[in-house]
């Protein structure tokens, strides 16, 4: 049975390089504006869940946010229900998340704010299923992009390497969603395209997870657990989270670290340390049914292709190709729900035949400007962070601090901060009069 969707078909074929989520959903959206939508995967097939080759870090921690969940049960009616059905597990954020930020324990209540919990490979194979009813897309596996074809002013298609050999695809809109190994620099370049400006943070961030079927047998008032680091003094950070088949995923991360855990013996020691022993008294004396799988981000990225002055017709850039986020703020997989959403209502306003790729790239920018700027202001209060730091910092900083303590007991403050953590709302929403009188009227507490 093909999925329900409302069609808008005006253009033949549209391809989409790269098959992960932010190229699902960017082909999900396609699908109701091209006659056929082609997906260029460089992994095989992946018919029992498990971790792609493309995703490094698919074993580590991968939290929806609100934002994104809600996109894609609109782009996929019932999903968010069938998931929970088949092993997601629900929590209300506030009431089932024991968060320890900024050295105090964010308070809890019931806040209506519910969040499923998953893993990366039970996420993307839902998703998916879903693709796979819908009639006009389909999916080119072990097929890698070599470069774009083009007729001087407008890419109109690819050339790709499969496991016998070269081919060209033509195409009249071709979207780049391959991730942070994306070529679309080089290939613009070699187009004789100017480079776009690269911005760059360096953060040396490491995540390194391990799957637990049971923890230890002590009591525990939380459904997830997570102790952040508390920079400039303790850049190391831990969580816990239920994930399907009623396991645990356990994450250590540290920002900096040249030299993660990498044994059993070494990740348990990690934890041990931590700021808060929750974490390391959690796991001591459970079973943990993985070895250690350690995972580096070395740096954000941002490529501003919004900026460039001649752009070709025909391509356009999303996800992490465009935009690189700190993993830690989970704004990814949400960021590109938003991004593929920007290029539905684009679609819709302009037609596929009109579409601008600079003028997507502008509204894109914009959505990556709120993560992006939440996620520099907590990076930089690690020491060997390394970059361009933000105009007024400082003040950013002692301000977001303020609120963040002021979560510890004001559930209408954190009930603002969780809308702007899943990109509800921009950061403004936490300058009110209310939101003021609550961060300093206990002050003296902080």
């Amino acid at each position: 049975m093909s999925e329900s969707k409302t069609q808008y078909i005006e253009k033949k074929t549209a391809l989409v390089i790269g098959g992960s989520i932010a190229g699902m959903l960017a082909a999900r959206v396609l699908s109701d504006f091209f006659e056929e939508v082609i997906i260029i995967e460089k992994d095989p097939k992946n018919t029992k869940g498990q971790i792609r080759k493309g995703i490094p870090q698919g074993a580590q921690g991968h939290v929806l946010l609100k934002s994104g969940e809600e996109i894609l049960e609109e782009f996929f009616p019932g999903l968010t229900d069938e998931m929970i059905k088949e092993g997601s597990v629900p929590a209300d954020f506030a009431n089932d998340l024991a968060w320890y930020h900024h050295g105090g324990w964010k308070i809890k209540y019931d806040s209506g704010l519910s969040i499923i919990q998953q893993s990366r490979p039970f996420l993307e194979g839902h998703i998916r299923k879903r693709m796979d009813r819908i009639d006009n897309i389909h999916t080119l596996y072990n097929t890698k992009v070599k470069g774009l074809l083009t007729d001087g002013s407008r890419v109109t298609g690819i050339e790709a390497e499969t496991a016998d050999e070269v081919i060209e695809l033509s195409a009249d809109l071709t979207v780049e969603t391959s991730g942070a190994s994306s070529l679309a620099v080089q290939w613009l370049k070699k187009l004789g395209f100017a480079a776009p400006e690269k911005t760059e943070i360096k953060v040396n961030l490491f995540y390194a997870n391990r799957i637990y079927q049971k923890l230890s047998p002590i009591q525990r008032e939380w459904k997830s657990l997570l102790v952040y680091p508390n920079p400039p003094a303790q850049v190391c950070g831990g969580g816990i989270s239920p994930t399907v088949d009623n396991q645990w995923m356990v994450t250590l991360l540290g920002y900096g670290f040249s030299s993660p855990p990498a044994d059993n013996d070494a990740f348990l020691e990690f934890a041990k340390n931590l700021e808060q022993p929750h974490v390391y008294e959690a796991i001591k004396d459970g079973e943990p049914v993985t070895d250690t799988e350690v995972y580096r981000f070395p740096a954000l990225r941002r490529f501003h292709f919004e900026k460039l002055k001649s752009f070709p017709k025909g391509l356009i850039v999303m996800g992490d190709a465009f935009c690189r986020i700190d993993p830690v703020f989970a704004q990814g997989m949400s960021i590109a729900a938003k991004e593929a959403k920007a290029l539905q209502e684009m679609f819709k306003a302009a037609g596929a035949l009109e579409a601008d790729p600079k003028v997507y790239h502008q509204k894109i920018s914009k959505i990556v400007d709120i993560p992006w700027f939440i996620a520099l202001t907590e990076d930089f209060r690690f020491s060997k962070t390394k970059g361009n730091k933000p105009i007024g910092l400082p003040l950013l900083q002692w301000y977001v601090k303020k609120v963040v303590l002021a979560c510890s007991h004001d559930s209408y403050i954190y009930g603002r901060f969780m809308k702007v953590l899943h990109l509800q709302a921009h950061p403004i929403y936490l300058i009110t009069p209310r939101v003021l009188k609550g961060i300093f009227r206990f002050s003296d507490r902080f």
